[in-house]
């Protein structure tokens, strides 16, 4: 009995269902479908276009050099007669610094003074008037004097007595107070005359200023002389350098590093470089509105410290999405 009842009012209910449905078609067309399922949400990674200051610190790679130096080298094969110098020596103008044995010279000079006393030929004469002027120039070359108050940098490691080769280091006398920083190898290219930078010698920090530039190199020199830019220290820091830190050591050691501001802008108007996207070889910026994004055209300035500077186009406070990397 129950079962037959609970059939009737199921089948009474599909009834008065079809019924209502039947009757109002419009609920149909206007019912709204949920699909089955979570919905995805596009999600971007987006920044704010701010005022601020960028810049960009440069590192390049020197050397260390004396602009006032000066190097002897032997004028012939010889022997050491007196050597009187060891590197890093302090010396005074006038010092005697160390030289050669002239015994053969001064043999070869007398018998050449002899010929040309003797001969009544002009041009015989001539010759041996040249050769005895070379011999003389090399016996004088052969006795090394201090021509300043300065250091000795460099120097041959010689005995008296030892042998030395045409053309080997005697020694290097250098001004400690010149000593400048320098690279040649083109690294310092966006240097400039002039510009404060910050160097770095034997791990101490010291301030210098730009003597030499590619900038200032005439359009008619080399393209070696384009790579090359030199530091003057500071005259302060020159003082510490050689006084304090054994600057001709560091020299000797030969490296430094320059730490130059090659590009700034002061509070300008800026987005992260991954925000600059191109067309062509024309750039946009992706601005994100609530839901919605647009691609606005864009001019822009220099980029520096992973910021890139927005002449126009977009406005400080926009939203704008970064592009995946």
């Amino acid at each position: 009995m129950n079962a037959k009842r609970i059939i009737a009012g199921i089948l009474a209910s599909v009834s008065l269902l079809v019924t209502v449905t039947g009757c109002n078609e419009n609920v149909v067309e206007n019912e709204i479908y949920v699909p089955i399922g979570t919905t995805t949400k596009v999600s971007y990674k987006t920044a704010t276009a701010e005022i601020k200051t960028i810049e960009t610190e440069e590192k390049i790679p020197a050397s260390l050099d004396f602009s006032t130096s000066t190097t002897f080298t032997a004028p012939f094969n010889g022997k050491i007669k007196e050597c009187n110098i060891g590197k890093f020596q302090k010396v005074k103008a006038g010092d005697p610094l160390i030289s050669l044995d002239t015994t053969d010279l001064d043999f070869q000079i007398t018998e050449l003074e002899i010929k040309i006393a003797a001969t009544g030929d002009y041009i015989q004469r001539e010759y041996y008037q040249i050769e005895l002027d070379k011999l003389l120039e090399q016996r004088k070359a052969a006795v090394v004097t201090a021509p300043y108050d300065g250091v000795i940098s460099k120097c041959a490691y010689a005995k008296e007595g030892s042998e030395i080769q045409a053309g080997g280091l005697l020694c290097t006398i250098v001004i400690p107070e010149t000593i400048y920083v320098f690279n040649s190898e083109g690294a310092g290219k966006n240097l400039r005359f002039g510009m404060d930078v910050n160097l770095k010698i034997n791990s101490i920090d010291y301030k210098g200023v730009v003597s030499a530039a590619p900038n200032t190199v005439p359009s008619t020199a080399s393209k070696n002389a384009s790579k090359y830019c030199a530091v003057t220290i500071n005259d302060d820091d020159v003082d510490r350098l050689i006084n304090e830190n054994d600057g001709i050591s560091a020299a000797d050691a030969g490296w430094a590093t320059i730490y130059a501001i090659t590009t700034k802008r002061i509070n300008v108007l800026v987005v992260p470089d991954s925000a600059i996207k191109k067309d062509g070889n024309n750039p946009f910026c992706t601005i994100l509105q609530g839901d919605q994004k647009f691609d606005i055209p864009v001019e822009i300035g220099v980029s520096a410290g992973g910021y890139t500077e927005i002449l126009s186009g977009i406005n400080e406070g926009d939203t704008v999405i970064l592009a995946e990397k």
